[in-house]
């Protein structure tokens, strides 16, 4: 059996993490183990734990400081006699695929998830983080061309799209469903909108602010529900309140429910400036939820079903408000699932394919 030690930033809500718990559920444990080296413990901790994985929780590197970090990856490795080290916080990751090397690890994939580095505006300095990331990584991993292009420069990389795991998403009863509605302070007139992401400005609110205040100026009856949380939640709650919006934007916080939330949407808008893979894109689908999302979003998660729609974010919102209303035909549960197959984002073809990067 392979022993695995990643690195994650949480175990809290996000992409990687519901990514790679989900892979590592559908992986066979009889010939792989992961261990994760995580910064930040969250929700997702207990399942973490179910799956039998040991869970290193270290400082951030900032509080740390670099030499203390790689001293302790260094141990952890030698202690634990891993064969791989998967990293997946792309151009910070030069200490520990550093570490990794010193401690003679022949595996080392350095994962790009990400398009954008918001807390880098010296980009001096980041073309420096990111050649010292991939100069000791043996594997080069992206969840998307875009993702890749960003971390690894001219370097070759290989893609590895995010899956979604169908056994997330079952369906709604009639009877949950009119509950989720009741509690949300749904009414039957309204269209139902929402977004699902942390508040940070890549994600772009400001526009679905924007839109949802033209929405209410050509008198439409609708709720926006904002999923996640951020930096920037109490400056768009005071946009809100400033823009008498409050009936009609709802934030809901971090939520575990993200597949029953997708079900009572009419539609999804992800208006971001940059994204990774767009895993919510995939999810959406999965629940035949129809989604628009900008034109900048990597087209990797589309499944081709007539159920995305990309947009140009600096056009014209009636654009957006034409394609909101629209009428699209439905999509049937067993067209959704056996094109997730046909196109390998089902969690337990990427969990395969993932593990042969161990094997090299």
């Amino acid at each position: 059996m392979k022993k695995i030690l990643h690195i994650i930033p949480t175990t809290d809500f996000g992409g990687i993490t519901t990514m790679i718990l989900d892979i590592w559920t559908q992986t066979n444990k009889a010939l792989y183990h992961f261990d994760f080296v995580v910064f930040n413990k969250g929700f997702y901790h207990e399942h973490f734990m179910a799956q039998g994985s040991q869970l290193f929780y270290q400082p951030y590197i900032t509080e740390q400081g670099p030499i203390a970090y790689m001293k302790n990856i260094y141990q952890i490795i030698r202690h634990n006699g891993y064969e791989a080290v998967h990293d997946h916080t792309g151009y910070r990751a030069m200490f520990t695929m550093f570490a990794a090397r010193l401690a003679r690890v022949p595996c080392r994939v350095l994962h790009s998830h990400t398009t954008v580095a918001e807390q880098w505006n010296q980009p001096h300095l980041l073309a420096i983080l990111k050649k010292l990331s991939t100069i000791n990584a043996t594997t080069l991993l992206a969840c998307s061309p875009q993702a890749g292009a960003f971390c690894f420069d001219n370097k070759p990389f290989d893609i590895l799209a995010n899956p979604v795991n169908i056994a997330n998403s079952k369906r709604l009863s009639p009877n949950d469903k009119e509950r989720y509605q009741q509690l949300l302070g749904i009414k039957d007139n309204q269209l139902i909108l929402g977004h699902i992401g942390r508040f940070m400005p890549v994600k772009n609110h400001a526009f679905l602010l924007k839109l949802a205040q033209y929405l209410k100026n050509k008198d439409i009856a609708f709720q926006l529900f904002l999923v996640g949380e951020g930096p920037l939640e109490q400056k768009i709650q005071a946009w809100i309140a400033q823009h008498h919006l409050q009936e009609s934007v709802k934030l809901l916080g971090q939520r575990a429910d993200i597949f029953e939330l997708l079900q009572l949407f009419d539609v999804l808008l992800l208006p971001s400036l940059e994204e990774g893979f767009g895993m919510v894109l995939l999810e959406a689908q999965l629940c035949g939820t129809p989604a628009i999302a900008s034109s900048t979003v990597p087209k990797e998660p589309d499944l081709e079903l007539g159920l995305v729609t990309y947009l140009d974010t600096q056009g014209e919102l009636e654009e957006w408000v034409q394609a909101i209303v629209e009428k699209r035909q439905p999509v049937s549960s067993q067209q959704i699932v056996q094109c997730l197959y046909d196109k390998g984002l089902h969690v337990t073809a990427v969990a395969d394919k993932l593990c042969t990067y161990y094997e090299r």
